[in-house]
């Protein structure tokens, strides 16, 4: 990879804020998953781990080392998906 390593570390901090995983980002940046994990804790900022919940807008914290949370509840999760995803969805295929 042609990347100095500041490029990499925002490139990796992008990808891992998008909900990627330690596969999918060593992927996309042609590296092994050890260093995309390690790449991932290295640059961790406790600003990455709270987030607004995308259904309600409630504020979330997520865990370290997992996925980022994208709903506060299965109730925000499920409402977010069958009504405002759903409609998305199919206003393209009518």
């Amino acid at each position: 990879c042609s990347m100095n390593e500041n490029n990499l570390k925002i490139k990796v901090n992008e990808l891992r804020n998008e909900g990627y995983g330690y596969k999918k980002i060593a992927s996309e940046l042609s590296m092994t998953v050890s260093k995309a994990r390690y790449m991932c804790m290295k640059t961790l900022d406790a600003d990455m781990l709270i987030g607004n919940c995308e259904n309600c807008g409630l504020k979330i914290k997520s865990i370290v080392g997992k996925k980022r949370k994208r709903f506060c509840s299965d109730k925000c999760r499920y409402e977010w998906w069958n009504q405002k995803h759903r409609e998305e969805k199919h206003h393209g295929t009518i």
